[in-house]
C-alpha cells in the first residue's frame, strides 16, 4: 500500500474544528460497554467531536491459508457494492499409504464414479441461492506455491473441458446424505458432492507406477502429472447472490474414485480417496481468489483518490475498503479527566442490508506516517500473544444495539494530558490485521514493538456495511467523550 496515497488526508490543518457540547444524560447502553457517571454538566460533561472520514479501496494483501475456510460463488449484484466472484483451487494426492491406490492395476474392470466432496462451513448472502459449480483441471504449471496466494492473484489457467458440475441449493448442503459402498453405509452432513467424469479415475489408475506411485516423493510426483482442480461458479447460475464456504483441510474434503475389481473371481466394488496435498512443511497447494467489481456508491472509491469527507463510508471485508479518520478537534480539547472516549457511528439503512450483512468486526489502528507504518492504539487495544487475539469486548468494533463503538479512552487521555500527536486513524474490516503493536504503558514498554498478526474476521469476503461518515446529515460519525474538568 502506498502511503503517499493513503496518508495525504492527514494534513487537515485547514479544516474547521467542530466541537459540540451536549447536555443530555446518558445510560450505560448509550455509549460503549462501561458504567459511567451521569452527565450533570456540573461535575461531568459530554462533548462530541467532528470526524472527517476519507474512503478508499484497499490494495489488499490477504491470503487464505489451506486450513481456513475458502469462499466459492458469485454475488452478481449487491445493490450498494456490486459484484463479487470467488474461486477455489486445490491440488490432491492419494490418501492411501499404499504405493498403488487402486489395489491392483490388472484387477480393475470398471470405474463407476468419481466424486469431489467439500466440507461445508457456512454461507454469506442469500442462503436460498442456487448456484451451478463447475470443476476443471488446473493446467497452469505455476500453481505450485505452498506458501499460499494472494486473494488478488490472477486466475490460473485451466483445461477447457469440464471435469464435472452440479447445481445446488445452498440451503440443502447441510442436510444429511447417505453414502453406500457395498454394505458400508455412511451418513454425512454439511457436504457438497460434485460428480466428476469417471474417465478421471481411469486416468489416475493408469499413471505409471514406477515414476508416480512408487516414487520416493510420491505426492510431489503425482502433483506433477495432475496439477490440481479449479472450482468456479457458473455465470448461468439461477441465483447468483451468495458465497458458500468450505474447509479444504477437513477429513470430509476429498476426491473419491468408486471402482470395480475382480477378487478371486468375484466382482467387488471399492473406493479410494485423494485428499489435499499437504507438503512436508505443513503447507498445501491451494488458493482462494476473490475478484471484486465495484458498482453503485462503491464505484466512487479507488486506491488513490477515494472520497474525501465521505457522507457514507463503505466498508467491505477483505479484499475490500477502508477509511482514514481525522479528528482535528482533539488538538484543542483541554486537559481533563476522560471517563470514556469512543468513536461512534451507525449503519445506514440501504437496500440489500437484510441479505448482505455487516462484517463480524471492524478494526481501528493508527497511521504512523513518519515511520510509514500502522500501529495498534496503545493502552486501548490489548493483544494476547498466547491466543493471537485481542479483547474485542473492551475495544469494540462490533454492532451493539444497532450502533458501532471503538474505545479510545486512554488514547484521548494521553492526548489531552501530554499533548501527544493527534494521529490519523484507519477504519477497516480485514480478515487478518498485521500491525505494529503498541503495548499498554503499564507493561513497561515503549510505544511499539514488532508487527503482530491477529485474526479479525474468520471468513474471507464475508460482510459489508455502509456507515454514516462525519458529514452524514442524520447519522454522523463522532468522537464522543465523557469527561470531568480538572
Amino acid at each position: 500500500m502506498k502511503f503517499k496515497f493513503l496518508l495525504f488526508s492527514i494534513g487537515l490543518g485547514t479544516l474547521a474544528i467542530v466541537l459540540n457540547t451536549h447536555c443530555t444524560k446518558i445510560t450505560p447502553t448509550d455509549i460503549g460497554t462501561d458504567l459511567l457517571p451521569v452527565v450533570d454538566n456540573v461535575h461531568t460533561f459530554e462533548t462530541s467531536l467532528r470526524v472527517y472520514a476519507n474512503n478508499y479501496l484497499m490494495n489488499d494483501s490477504s491470503r487464505v491459508n489451506f486450513a481456513e475456510d475458502h469462499a466459492l460463488g458469485i454475488i452478481a449484484d449487491d445493490p450498494e457494492f456490486g459484484k463479487t466472484e470467488a474461486q477455489v483451487y486445490l491440488s490432491v494426492v492419494p490418501a492411501s499409504t499404499s504405493r498403488y491406490p487402486f489395489i491392483n492395476r490388472d484387477s480393475i474392470i470398471g470405474m463407476d464414479s468419481v466424486v469431489l466432496s467439500l466440507a461445508y462451513t457456512g454461507v454469506y448472502g442469500d442462503s436460498n441461492a442456487v448456484q451451478k459449480i463447475n470443476v476443471y483441471e488446473v493446467s497452469d504449471t505455476a500453481f505450485q506455491d505452498s506458501v499460499g496466494y494472494l486473494v488478488s492473484h490472477p486466475e490460473f489457467n485451466i483445461a477447457g473441458t469440464e471435469l464435472g458440475n452440479t447445481t445446488v441449493s445452498i440451503s440443502t448442503i447441510k442436510d444429511p446424505k447417505t453414502i453406500i459402498v457395498k454394505s458400508d453405509t455412511q451418513v454425512v452432513s454439511n457436504l457438497l458432492r460434485i460428480p466428476l467424469d469417471p474417465a478421471l479415475g481411469l486416468r489416475f489408475a493408469a499413471y505409471d507406477t514406477n515414476t508416480v506411485y512408487l516414487s520416493s516423493a510420491r505426492d510431489s510426483a503425482f502433483q506433477k502429472v495432475f496439477n490440481g482442480l479449479a472450482l468456479k461458479s457458473d455465470e448461468s447460475s439461477p441465483q447468483k447472490n451468495a458465497l458458500s464456504y468450505y474447509n479444504l483441510y477437513d477429513e470430509n474434503t476429498k476426491l473419491t474414485c468408486y471402482f470395480r475389481v475382480t477378487n478371486n473371481g468375484v466382482i467387488d466394488t471399492v473406493a479410494t480417496d485423494f485428499t489435499l496435498y499437504l507438503t512436508s512443511t505443513a503447507t498445501a497447494y491451494s488458493a482462494n481468489l476473490i475478484k471484486r467489481t465495484p458498482m453503485y456508491g462503491y464505484a466512487g472509491l479507488d486506491q488513490t483518490n477515494g472520497i474525501a469527507d465521505a457522507e457514507k463510508v463503505y466498508l467491505q471485508s477483505s479484499p475490500g475498503s477502508y477509511a482514514i479518520l481525522n479528528i482535528p478537534g482533539l488538538d484543542t480539547l483541554p486537559n481533563s479527566i476522560i471517563h470514556r472516549a469512543e468513536i461512534a457511528f451507525e449503519p445506514v439503512l440501504l437496500p440489500g442490508n437484510e441479505i448482505y450483512t455487516s462484517p463480524d468486526f471492524l478494526f481501528l489502528d493508527m497511521v504512523d506516517s513518519a515511520n510509514n507504518r500502522f500501529v495498534t492504539i496503545a493502552d486501548d487495544f490489548n493483544y494476547s500473544s498466547s491466543t493471537q487475539s485481542y479483547d474485542y469486548q473492551s475495544f469494540g468494533g462490533f454492532l451493539k444495539d444497532g450502533k458501532y463503538f471503538i474505545n479510545l479512552t486512554r488514547y484521548v487521555q494521553k492526548k489531552v494530558t501530554t499533548q501527544s500527536k493527534n494521529y490519523a486513524l484507519r477504519l477497516y474490516a480485514p480478515k487478518d490485521a498485521y500491525a505494529y503493536y503498541g503495548f499498554p504503558k503499564e507493561a513497561g514498554y515503549g510505544i511499539t514493538t514488532g508487527r503482530v498478526l491477529f485474526r479479525i474476521n474468520a471468513q474471507i469476503a464475508k460482510g459489508r456495511v455502509v456507515v454514516g461518515g462525519g458529514s452524514h446529515p442524520s447519522q454522523p460519525m463522532r468522537l464522543r467523550i465523557i469527561y470531568s474538568k480538572i
